[in-house]
């Protein structure tokens, strides 16, 4: 898979939220050819992310944490427990609870999807100092707070 670029419209006369459309899609674009080649499903790799920080969890939380629903999160599970990326196992107080663990197999994906994905936005902020990507992430924050306290979840 290959990146696009965009010349349909001069970048300057674009608007801010064109901007951020076509960078965000070009980075995910990027990440998601990367994935591919580790044999990894664009929907794995947040999801093996958020489980290399917080193992554990179970579907519910998970689900809450990453902000989709709950069927959506139990296919790809289920698909993820059938590639051997990942385990349930039972809650040692409440044996109703399963939680989720990352299998060897799972850990060392995320360690290399995580690895791809960093170098993926190394390339996307090359061009900017310090100061601008500090600047930058603090921007896009304030933005994410307040597409937030306006109820735009995503």
């Amino acid at each position: 898979m290959t990146v696009k670029h965009f010349h349909c419209i001069k970048h300057e006369n674009m608007t801010i939220g064109m901007l951020l459309f076509h960078v965000s899609r070009m980075h995910m674009e990027r990440v998601h050819s990367s994935l591919a080649r580790l044999g990894v499903q664009k929907t794995y790799g947040p999801i093996l992310k958020e489980l290399s920080i917080s193992e554990g969890v179970t579907q519910t939380e998970l689900a809450e944490i990453m902000c989709v629903t709950a069927p959506s999160m139990s296919t790809n599970l289920q698909k993820m427990e059938n590639a051997g990326l990942l385990t349930r196992k039972p809650d040692d107080i409440d044996l109703r609870q399963m939680r989720i663990y990352l299998t060897d197999d799972g850990r060392r994906i995320a360690e290399t999807a995580d690895r791809e994905i960093a170098l993926s936005e190394e390339r996307l902020i090359r061009a900017l100092t310090a100061d601008e990507r500090n600047e930058l992430k603090c921007l896009m924050l304030k933005l994410l707070d307040n597409e937030v306290e306006g109820g735009e979840q995503v």
